[in-house]
């Protein structure tokens, strides 16, 4: 089993709101809005792996014509304002497969932590796979509402009928529910909340560690042992107990953290390093 992190171009974010801070007030969308300080450039991640039951993607990246006129909502003040994206058309999730070796359509799975379109974007490559959501994910982005809270469910394809994921197979090491994907019982998919309500990670497990595909979970490594809760969370709390999940996991076993923002995780996935303190 090999995993893959691949880079569908850069987004910049408000770096002082949205990147790292959490102010718990109910104008904290605004400070968002308002701030005038912007990231760097962050990369824009997904992830292949190939294991023997089939290849499963986690997340599918940004569209190319994320920055077309009209593709953006004009009236969504944060899809104005508050996101910068560069995404070249070889760098769609699609050309980077093939690049690689590997056919879109031999996909077997795509596992979603979340449908915002830095990591929907990409969807329209895997029409013949089965598309995974959380049953709550599934609900708010694909509902006629899902625009006002930064779902642009109108660029999802005609054919999308996402699988729900439903959480039978009991608690996995921190978090109380899960769903193992594979028969090997090697991949699981967890509950992880915060970023969105239906947002959820990927656990790999991999010849003595783990392997946490966090998507937006935390924006960084960094954040995610601090516990920092982004700007745009629905819920500090709910933010703050995932974070706390995710670090407790990385106590429990030596684990190789990846998050979709963050410039570290390919340079961790290469080079095999867990996350520092847990052994």
């Amino acid at each position: 089993m090999k995993i893959h992190c691949i880079q569908t171009g850069d987004v910049q974010i408000k770096s002082r709101h949205q990147l790292a801070r959490f102010w718990a007030r109910p104008a904290r969308a605004l400070d968002v809005i308002v701030d005038g300080k912007w990231s760097p450039r962050l990369p824009i991640g997904c992830w292949l792996i190939e294991h023997p039951e089939g290849l499963i993607v986690v997340d599918t990246g940004e569209s190319s014509h994320a920055n077309d006129p009209g593709y953006q909502p004009r009236w969504h003040p944060f899809m104005q304002y508050c996101e910068r994206r560069w995404v070249r058309p070889e760098e769609e999730v699609g050309p980077r497969l093939r690049a690689m070796g590997f056919n879109p359509k031999d996909v077997r799975w795509v596992v979603m932590t979340h449908m915002h379109g830095d990591h929907a974007g990409g969807i329209g490559h895997f029409p013949n796979s089965t598309i995974l959501l959380s049953k709550q994910e599934a609900h708010t982005a694909l509902s006629r509402s899902g625009p006002l809270t930064g779902y642009l469910n109108m660029h999802y394809p005609k054919w999308l009928k996402p699988t729900e994921i439903e959480f039978t197979d009991g608690p996995f090491e921190s978090f109380e529910k899960s769903k193992t994907l594979t028969a090997d019982g090697k991949i699981h998919i967890v509950p992880t909340p915060g970023h969105t309500e239906g947002h959820v990670s990927v656990v790999v497990e991999s010849d003595g560690h783990c392997i946490l595909i966090g998507g937006d979970a935390s924006y960084s490594e960094t954040d995610m042992l601090k516990g920092n809760v982004d700007g745009v969370a629905f819920s500090a709390s709910v933010h703050q107990d995932t974070t706390r999940r995710m670090r407790e996991l990385c106590q429990r076993r030596p684990t190789i953290t990846q998050f979709a923002h963050d410039p570290e995780s390919a340079i961790r996935l290469s080079a095999s390093k867990t996350t520092p303190g847990s052994y």
